[in-house]
This record gives structure tokens, C-alpha cells and sequence, in this order.
């Protein structure tokens, strides 16, 4: 393969194997499709200014397709069926080009690409090495006489392990029909007195991942030593025209081995050529974009007979931007698959009730041996006390006013029959399974017990499932096997439930740790050693509403009055970590969720797969999820616009949530722009800026979600240089003092206009060695620097500001351009906006000239920004023993911090103790520390640090 040393190995790939895959990007399994593109490729991500919502990353590309290869309506194609909207597809840039098609990790052993000796990393953030032969997966180890470098792959190879197997291999390398490949890599097998036979292969793989060919390299024997030297292992072979993807390592030849041994692995290559060449280590492989191919429009060119393909794809976000949410306590119901799921919320006079996933019919109303009770549908959501409802729904419940409630008298009775819909007690009585009912008990302490929930057998004292209440107002599970042999399953301690509110309980059983666990309100107990012979198998009823006895022609007894509502099973056992958000989502609507845990939650919800990188937010309480009606894409932007911070899909699919610390602690470009070669800056084609009063506000109105509440701030100033200029944003936090602090905010930020930097295009095709790295590592939200240097006198201008926007243009004929969008940081950096204070660390006597303070409100900016020399302190405030003091030098540390150490310019004249008081000297008649805390605003203090 020749190599252009003056522009990236570029691989254009796209992934005919697989659909949206819940919408992560693979890290492997690719058809490479370099060769075929023409013209013009355009790559475009982020936004225009920083208050945007997020846009879809696109793609716009040509496929050359004069074999009708491509034509989705070709029954003779290649990939004919597999080609369809949303699929995955990518480009990479490797820099400097090699012609190892390998990333830097793989074909190293573990020496490149940033990874520390262990587990190989799998999954969606791994390396995509796997093994057939090692259950570990393989590790990354040490190694003093590695190939090259000090790292080696290392995988165990257990005894009698089948011949076949691969030990170690990769199915990331695109493949390219008709292209020839060839492997080569370094072995050797360092367990003492055995023999491992092995060699290496490719094989090519079709759209269904059936194996269409494999070549194999000639076979060796590697004789085991803890000194055994390497061994080289080949294989060349040709990618036949329907492959999908491509899969190449090493394999174990024709014979088991006799022994566990242990295979390492170095210096590995795969490349297009006829015969091996010698190893190259390759460059850094770059993500520029990925996402899904959307529309595949083709066109055909000189009177028929060249046709051409038009791909054009989008990021996650589009997939995002299609999905509608549903409250809280579906979404969160939804998001672990149940087998069935009852909201009791059809409307009034409804004689039948839906299973909301479709899976089985419309469940009557069941009518007692004894008569009809009262069963009504369309209820609203009620309580005894204001907290004693629920807020994660807003739809209706249904009511039962069955007579004789909690006695044990037969009574008459109507009730909801799910086994008239197919459903008869646990799909899996004697597997994994978990249900969930919400109730709401009206008829006080039963006598004897109520039942909200009964399944039975066909003999009685056999088979049953059921849920009830006790006489002593407690709620528990009871299940019993055929046998009669039986478990309780009480929650402690319990309240008292018949209180006329809300609660939600849940059962979980598993088979497979003979485990069980009942939750009430997110409270829960759990059960061990469970008998399975208390597994309700052969159940033949399952009802809603009563005790209902199939044996005696559904007789019915202990009846039940009040409200039910959320009738779920799920074909898992639920532990904490579910029930715990289950019934937050119910009861609150998950209030009281931190940013970063809401925007995760709502991605769990849209049912995305995908890696994530997401950064702990700032805002630590967001109110009520009001994600009923919303995309997936809005809802995210609510949080987003809630914490201020950012997020987006980097460029190698990656979904990114960046709290707004990241902006504030941005303190230095990555990268500066100008024309200054020699001062280490990187030269531009062209920069446009603009003193733009889009963003111009000085009349901020921000609205709590929750409350409808406004917090306003204004500049009288810039209302009297720019006219009223307003700016409306609604944010979800539970703090007020929150809201108003963003409105402060915004209003520093935006009352004066600044300078942007609209576009500034580079050009890496025509400067490679410098622009290539810096382009391709360019992301959104990095900070930068331009620097524009007009003709003599006019002084040198310097933007520092943040990449909003990233859009790439390739052609075919050698050029390639970057051209970017920016928008100012903030005019001052800031730190806490109000007086300083803290506590002793520790406890100085008279005559100590040193200090140690604990932590403030800010541990993220150092101890040494935030107090400076010559600053005096106070130390002890309110104590006997209080004294001023003057600081010399605060120790320095970077990252996060808990306490600091700072030197005085003159030794203290008393003893004070350790969480004494430290805070800057107070105004005369203030004696609190923290007086300004609830009242600092932002841009009333800048600090020049």
C-alpha cells in the first residue's frame, strides 16, 4: 500500500453488519469504503453561539457505485438487505500514515495508545482485542524482553482448548472487497515444559456474520519457557467481494494442546500488500466523525452508466431527536423491558385495561361467585396527606369499593382478571422475576388481612403468589409451591399502609441465588436461602383487586378498597439499584437528582447503549423530570440548560456531558492561532470576527421549572447604551438561590458585547506536519487562542475563546480544510463571590509561623488562588483568642484539595483549635463568616488570578 506522507492513512468506513445498535457507535466491524469516495466530503459538528441547543453531527459524502454495489433494490449485490437508514459508519485519520492498518494499543501490545498493564478494557470504551481462549479476555502485561517496547498481550490457553480457537484477535481492521491483506505478529508461549500449535488467519465475514472465507497461515510450534524467544506468524489472503468486515489474529493450528499455557503476543500488523513488510509501529488513529448513515440517495452519470451514491449521515443526536418520552414512572418502568406493565390509568367507565407494552390483550373486569363489588376506572390521584401521593404520572387510577374489606367474610367482589388476558401468575415461577404494584389502602387497619394481589393453583393450599395487607397494617409477599410448602416475605420494619396514601411495593425473586427481596417506599428487605420449593409453579388465576379462589369458582374474601395503579412484572430480580430509582421516578418524579444523574437517567430512558462521558454536575438538586411529550434531545437540553454546561457527540461517538466547572476552570488555550511560528503558534488560513450583539442581554428573567417562580437581574448601563436586550431561560433546580444566581450570571456574561471569533479556517493539506495533529485532535468545548496582527501601529489582538462549531471538508483532489467556530470566554475569571472562610486543619500554639486550613466552599481552584500574600486573615473568629493575621505564601497543589498549608509573615501571639474559624476580616458590626454567601452575585468581585 503506498503512503502519502503528507496526508493521513484516511479510512472512510461503514458498518452494512449492523442497525442503530440502541444508537452506540461499534468500535469494530466495518466494510471499508475509502476507495469509492468522490468529490467533496463535508463533516460538520456543534453549534453556532454557546446558549444554542446542541445540532446533529453531519456527514455529506459520494460513493462511487458504478456496479450498482450500493443499490438497496440489487438482489445480486454484496450487501444486498443490509443496506438501510441508520447504520453506523465513520471516518478515521491515522497520523503519521503507515501503512499498519492496526491502532497504535494493538499493534504495540500495549506500549501506545495510553493504557496501563491489566485487564484488557472491553466493551464500548476497550480496544476491541478479544479472546476465545482466555475468559478474562486477556491482559495487558510487563515485559523486560518484549518484542518491542516493554508491553506484551498475554492470554491463557487453557488444556484440550479446541483447535480453532483464536487466542487473541480483532475484528476492527476494515475490510475492503477485493483487496488483499496480510498479518503478520510476533508469539510466544511462556509456560515451561509444554507446547501451544498455532498460526495466523483471516477470515471475512458477510452482512449476517457468516463466515464466507479464511486463510491461514503455515502452522509452528511454540516450545513453552519462561525465556522463549519470539516467533513470527503470517497470512496473506484476498477479501472476497461480499465481506461485510474482517476478522485476523492468531489460532490454534490442527492440534489441542495437551497443557494450560500462557500465549504473549507483540509487534502485530495488518495492511494491504501481497506479502508481509517489515513492522511499523502506526501513527495516532484519530475519530473525526461518527455517527449513522440517514439517506442513501443514488444518481446515475454519463447516460447511465456511472453511478454515484450520496450518503448522508447524522450523530446520535438525530436518533435522540426522534424518540418522545413519557413520564418519569414509565420511562422508568420501560427502561428495563417488563413482560407486562397495567397502568390502571384508562378512562372513566373503561370495562377493560391495557397492557401499555402491547404484549398481552385488554384485562376484564372479573365478577365474584358472590356477586359485583364496585370497580371504577379514571380516577384522580388522591391522598390522605398532601405527600401521600405520587407525582412521577399524572394520569388516573383505579378505584376499588369492594364490601367487607379486611374481613374474612365472603363477600362479593369485582376485580381486575389478568389471567382472562393470558397471565397466570410469573412467566418464570422458578427463574428470575420481580412485580410491582402501587396502592393506596382507604378502609384502615383490616381485621384480618386484604389482598391486593392474588394468584392461585388448581388445589387449594397448593400453588399460590399474592400480596396483601396485615392486621397489623404491614404489607407482605406470600408465594407457596405445589407442595404447600410456603415463605413470607414481610418488609422491615414496616409503617402502617392502610394510612390512606400512596405506596409502592415490590417482590423480586431469583431461582439462580435462591434470593428474594421486597421493597416498600425504596426501603428494602431481603431474603436469603430461599427454599425453591416455594416457587408457585402451575398457577392457573391472576387477579387484581381481591383474594380470588379458582377452586371454588372464583369465591372471594378478604376484599380490598382504595386505589391501585402500575400492575408490572419484569423477567429479572430486581436488587437496590433498581428499586432505589423505581420508586424515586414514582414517588418525586426523580426530584433531587444531581445534573449529571438526571441527564444519565434520561439516556437510560431513550434506551441508548453507547459509551458516555459525563462529567459531575454543579446543580445537585434538579426538581420534578417533566419528560412527558419531550424528544430525548429536549429533554437532554433542559438539563444542560439547567447545569450551563455543554454536551455532544465527539468525534468518535461518544455522547459528552461537560458541567459548567469545565468552562470556568479553562484557564489556558490548547492550541494558539497566529502567525508567530516561532512562539509555537499555529498558522490560519483566515480568521472573521465580529463584535456581535446577538448575545447581548442586560434584562435576565430565569424561571424555576417547578414553581413557575421569576428571579430577575438587569444593568442599568447597558439598558442605556444597547436598549432593553432581554433574556428568558427556564432552569430545574429545587434552589432558588440557584436561579438567582444564574440570572446574575447571564447578566455578567452578556450586558456587554464582546468580540467572537466567527469563523477561522486552517488548512493542514498544505502545512501537514504542523496542522494535521492539531486539527484532527480539535474537539468542541476546547478552549483556544487567536491572535490577529494588523498592519503597524494598530495593536495585536488576543481572543481566547471556546470551539463551538468544527466542520471538516475533504476532497479528492488533495485538499483539506478545518474551519471553526468560537465564542468568547467570559470577560473575567472568577472565584467565590463572597468572603473568604474555612476552619482550622489544625490546632497552632502561640509562636507558630504556619497554618493548616481545611477546604472551602472551592476545592477545585487551588488554596493559592484564592488567598494571596500580603491578605490578612482572622483566625478564631468569635473566640476568646481571636487574632489577625497577615499571609506570607499558600502552599500549591493541582486538582481537588482538603486542606492547604499557609505561612504568615509573622508568628501567631495565641493558641487557637483545630475547627476554629478562618475567614477574611469582617466590616464592623458583622459577625458571621458566611453573612455574603447567600447574597454574592456574580461579576461584584473579579479576581486576577
Amino acid at each position: 500500500m503506498a503512503i502519502n506522507t503528507n496526508w493521513p492513512l484516511m479510512l472512510h468506513e461503514w458498518g452494512p453488519h449492523w442497525t442503530c445498535n440502541g444508537g452506540a457507535q461499534p468500535l469494530d466491524r466495518y466494510l471499508e469504503v475509502t476507495s469509492r469516495t468522490r468529490g467533496r466530503i463535508a463533516v460538520q459538528r456543534g453549534r453556532q453561539y454557546e446558549l444554542d441547543q446542541i445540532r446533529s453531527g453531519t456527514l455529506n459524502t459520494q460513493w462511487r457505485n458504478q456496479d450498482g454495489s450500493l443499490d438497496p433494490l440489487n438482489t445480486g449485490g454484496p450487501w444486498y438487505g443490509h443496506i438501510m437508514p441508520y447504520q453506523p459508519a465513520r471516518i478515521r485519520a491515522q497520523w503519521p500514515p503507515t501503512v499498519n492498518l492496526l491502532t497504535q494499543v494493538q499493534a504495540t501490545g500495549g506500549d501506545l495508545g495510553g493504557y496501563s498493564p491489566g485487564l484488557i478494557p472491553g466493551g464500548q470504551q476497550g480496544i476491541s482485542v478479544f479472546s476465545q481462549t482466555d475468559s478474562t479476555g486477556g491482559s495487558i502485561v510487563a515485559s523486560g524482553t518484549a518484542w518491542q517496547g516493554s508491553n506484551v498481550f498475554q492470554f491463557a490457553v487453557p488444556a484440550s482448548s479446541a483447535s480453532g480457537l483464536w487466542p487473541c484477535w480483532t475484528p476492527q481492521v476494515p475490510c475492503e472487497p477485493g483487496t488483499t491483506y496480510s498479518i503478520q505478529m510476533q508469539v510466544r508461549n511462556v509456560t515451561g515444559s509444554t507446547s501451544l500449535p498455532v498460526q495466523a488467519f483471516l477470515r471475512w465475514v458477510d452482512p449476517t456474520g457468516t463466515t464466507i472465507s479464511t486463510v491461514v497461515g503455515s502452522p509452528t510450534t511454540l516450545v513453552g519457557s519462561s525465556t522463549a524467544t519470539w516467533t513470527q506468524v503470517t497470512a496473506t489472503g484476498t477479501a472476497p467481494s461480499n465481506s461485510a468486515y474482517c476478522i485476523s489474529g492468531v489460532a490454534l493450528s490442527s492440534a489441542s494442546p495437551s497443557s494450560a499455557t500462557v500465549l504473549q503476543a507483540d509487534g502485530w500488523q495488518v495492511e494491504k500488500a501481497a506479502a508481509p513488510s517489515t513492522w511499523v509501529a502506526p501513527g495516532v488513529t484519530y475519530p473525526v466523525w461518527a455517527g449513522f448513515t440517514e439517506r442513501f440517495p443514488s444518481s446515475w452519470t454519463m447516460s447511465g452508466t456511472y453511478g454515484i451514491v450520496s450518503p448522508t449521515g447524522v450523530d446520535t443526536l438525530s436518533l435522540f431527536s426522534q424518540r418522545t418520552l413519557r413520564d418519569p414512572l414509565t420511562e422508568e418502568f420501560y427502561s428495563i423491558g417488563p413482560r407486562f406493565l397495567y397502568t390502571l390509568g384508562d378512562p372513566q367507565g373503561a370495562q377493560t385495561f391495557t397492557d401499555a407494552t402491547g404484549a398481552y390483550p385488554p384485562a376484564p373486569l372479573g365478577i365474584s361467585k358472590y356477586g359485583a363489588g364496585t370497580l371504577t376506572s379514571g380516577n384522580q390521584i388522591t391522598a390522605t396527606t398532601s405527600s401521600g401521593t405520587f407525582t412521577g404520572s399524572t394520569g388516573t387510577v383505579v378505584t376499588v369499593s369492594n364490601p367487607s374489606p379486611g374481613t374474612n367474610i365472603t363477600a362479593p367482589a369485582t376485580y381486575i382478571s389478568l389471567g382472562s388476558a393470558g397471565i397466570k401468575g410469573p412467566a418464570a415461577p422458578s427463574g428470575s422475576w420481580t412485580r410491582a404494584i402501587a396502592f393506596r389502602y382507604t378502609a384502615g387497619t383490616p381485621s384480618t388481612v386484604a389482598y391486593i394481589w392474588s394468584c392461585f393453583g388448581p388445589q387449594s393450599g397448593g400453588s399460590q403468589f399474592v400480596i396483601f395487607i396485615t392486621s397489623s397494617g404491614q404489607v407482605e409477599a406470600f408465594m407457596s409451591g405445589p407442595t404447600g410448602f410456603a415463605y413470607s416475605f414481610p418488609v422491615s420494619p414496616s409503617p402502617n399502609v392502610a394510612d390512606g396514601n400512596w405506596h409502592l411495593f415490590l417482590f423480586a425473586y431469583s431461582h439462580a441465588t435462591a434470593s428474594a427481596s421486597v421493597s416498600l417506599d425504596g426501603s428494602a428487605t431481603n431474603y436469603v436461602s430461599v427454599d425453591p420449593r416455594c416457587e408457585p409453579t402451575g398457577l392457573i388465576s391472576d387477579n387484581l383487586g381481591g383474594y380470588v379462589d379458582p377452586t371454588v369458582g372464583n369465591g372471594t374474601a378478604f376484599n380490598y378498597q382504595g386505589d391501585l395503579a402500575f400492575a408490572a412484572e419484569w423477567p429479572t430480580a430486581f436488587g437496590a439499584t433498581q428499586f432505589t430509582p423505581m420508586y424515586q421516578a414514582w414517588k418525586s418524579a426523580c426530584t433531587g437528582d444531581s445534573s449529571d444523574t438526571r441527564y444519565s437517567r434520561i439516556l437510560g430512558w431513550a434506551g441508548f447503549s453507547g459509551p458516555t462521558s459525563i462529567q459531575t454536575g454543579l446543580t445537585t438538586s434538579m426538581g420534578p423530570a417533566a419528560t412527558d411529550g419531550q424528544d430525548v434531545l429536549t429533554a437532554l437540553q433542559a438539563v444542560v440548560d439547567t447545569e450551563n454546561g455543554a454536551h455532544y457527540v465527539d468525534r468518535a461517538g461518544v455522547v459528552t456531558f461537560r458541567a459548567r466547572s469545565d468552562r470556568y476552570n479553562s484557564l489556558t488555550p490548547v492550541w494558539t492561532f497566529g502567525e508567530n511560528a516561532a512562539g509555537g503558534e499555529i498558522p490560519y488560513e483566515d480568521a472573521a470576527t465580529e463584535l456581535d450583539p446577538t448575545r447581548l442581554a442586560n434584562q435576565i428573567a430565569v424561571t424555576q421549572e417547578s414553581t413557575n417562580q421569576a428571579f430577575s437581574a438587569q444593568d442599568s448601563t447597558s439598558i442605556a447604551d444597547y436598549f432593553t436586550r432581554q433574556l428568558t431561560r427556564t432552569i430545574n433546580t429545587t434552589s432558588t438561590q440557584e436561579c438567582q444566581d444564574a440570572a446574575n450570571y447571564l447578566l455578567s456574561r452578556y450586558k456587554q458585547p464582546t468580540v467572537r471569533v466567527s469563523s477561522i479556517k486552517l488548512h493542514p493539506s498544505a502545512n501537514p506536519a504542523l496542522l494535521w495533529p492539531v486539527c484532527l485532535s480539535l474537539e468542541l468545548g476546547m478552549r483556544v487562542r487567536v491572535m490577529r496582527r494588523p498592519p503597524a501601529p494598530a495593536p495585536t489582538d488576543q481572543i481566547d475563546c471556546f470551539v463551538e462549531n468544527i466542520a471538516w471538508e475533504f476532497g479528492d483532489d488533495g485538499e483539506a480544510w478545518v474551519t471553526l467556530q468560537c465564542s468568547p470566554v467570559d470577560p473575567t475569571p472568577y472565584g467565590l463571590f463572597a468572603s473568604f472562610h474555612t476552619t482550622l486543619a489544625n490546632s497552632p500554639g502561640a509562636g507558630s509561623t504556619t497554618i493548616s486550613i481545611n477546604a472551602g466552599a472551592d476545592n477545585i481552584n487551588p488554596a493559592a488562588a484564592q488567598i494571596g500574600p500580603g491578605q490578612q486573615l482572622i483566625l478564631g473568629l468569635g473566640t476568646a483568642n481571636q487574632e489577625t493575621v497577615t499571609v506570607y505564601s499558600v502552599g500549591y497543589a493541582t486538582g481537588t484539595w482538603t486542606t492547604a498549608s499557609v505561612a504568615l509573615q509573622a508568628v501567631t501571639t495565641k493558641s487557637h483549635s483545630a475547627g476554629d474559624t478562618v475567614c477574611e476580616p469582617l466590616p464592623a458590626g458583622v459577625s458571621a463568616a458566611n453573612t455574603w454567601d447567600s447574597t454574592s452575585q456574580f461579576g461584584s468581585i473579579a479576581f486576577a488570578y
